[in-house]
């Protein structure tokens, strides 16, 4: 009795049991298409659109944070508006710098108006680096930003030359400033000649008082220095009403009414509690204070 074959179960119609049939023959390999130029500029052109896409996400919100920095730099809220600038900048794209050097150029001018003027001139050297042309305008401002950093670093001998330059070219308001920097560099002529030119179209303002008083105070002509500092205290201009009240301290200090003083400097101290020469003043008054008392 023959056997009977099986058949294998995944041979439905019987082709393994025809003679010299090869199961592992290869299939026809499908021809691979090749790298086409017009395939190349669709990649490119995908990769292009993905970019410009983003480029166009990011300068909406860059735009829109812009928008209502200038708002608040408009209304006088430079901290505020600092805030936003610096947030509109990032992230910094090359083909937005012009675009993010306008806003430099906002964030630039917020710093010397809160009197940060390092600040200020770290932005205009930024807007420097990045812009392609030479801006005489900027390169003022910049320098206006820097004779105003030497002034509050009281180094009047760099920042003279550079707020005179400034001034001469049109920058007007500086006229105190350069009056200012002779007065500290013992020029009390060329300082009255400057706040004289002030003067024919204003009226005497804190920040004069307050030159006058040190000056008088320096000089020690006492009861001068008390009439300009509360002067200087009633005038409608306050911007410079923290040196006035400094000047009261040490002229408290300079008739040896130590009690006196020391009020002074706590009110001072109050306002002001990071000013260093503040915290100096009061630190030596405690101790004269205590010993007044006693």
């Amino acid at each position: 009795m023959s056997r009977r074959r099986r058949r294998n179960k995944h041979d439905k119609y019987g082709i393994y049991e025809i003679p010299n049939y090869n199961i592992t023959g290869k299939r026809k390999k499908r021809k691979k298409k090749s790298v086409t130029v017009k395939g190349v500029f669709k990649i490119i052109a995908f990769v292009i659109c993905i970019i410009g896409l983003a480029y166009a996400v990011y300068y909406g919100v860059k735009y829109s944070i812009k928008k209502e920095a200038v708002i608040l730099y408009d209304e006088g809220d430079y901290q505020g508006a600092i805030d936003l600038f610096n947030e509109a900048l990032k992230p910094q794209l090359p083909l937005l710098t012009t675009f993010d050097n306008d806003i430099r150029l906002y964030l630039a001018d917020c710093y010397v108006n809160i009197e940060e003027y390092e600040l200020a001139v770290y932005e205009y050297e930024k807007i420097r680096f990045w812009s392609e042309e030479n801006n005489v305008s900027i390169s003022r401002s910049e320098n206006v930003a820097k004779g105003l950093m030497y002034y509050k670093r009281n180094d009047y001998k760099q920042a003279l030359p550079i707020l005179q330059s400034a001034y001469e070219e049109g920058y007007g308001d500086l006229v105190l400033y350069v009056g200012s920097c002779y007065g500290q560099l013992g020029d009390l002529d060329n300082m009255q000649l400057y706040y004289n030119v002030f003067l024919q179209k204003h009226e005497m303002n804190s920040f004069m008082y307050a030159q006058y008083a040190a000056i008088s105070l320096n000089e020690g002509n006492l009861e001068q220095a008390l009439e300009y500092i509360e002067n200087g205290k009633e005038a409608k201009d306050q911007s410079n009403i923290k040196e006035i009240l400094f000047d009261e301290i040490v002229y408290y200090e300079k008739i040896k009414d130590y009690n006196t003083a020391f009020e002074k400097a706590e009110l001072f101290m109050e306002s002001y509690p990071l000013d260093q020469d503040g915290k100096k003043e009061y630190d030596l008054l405690y101790t004269r204070q205590k010993i007044t008392e006693k």
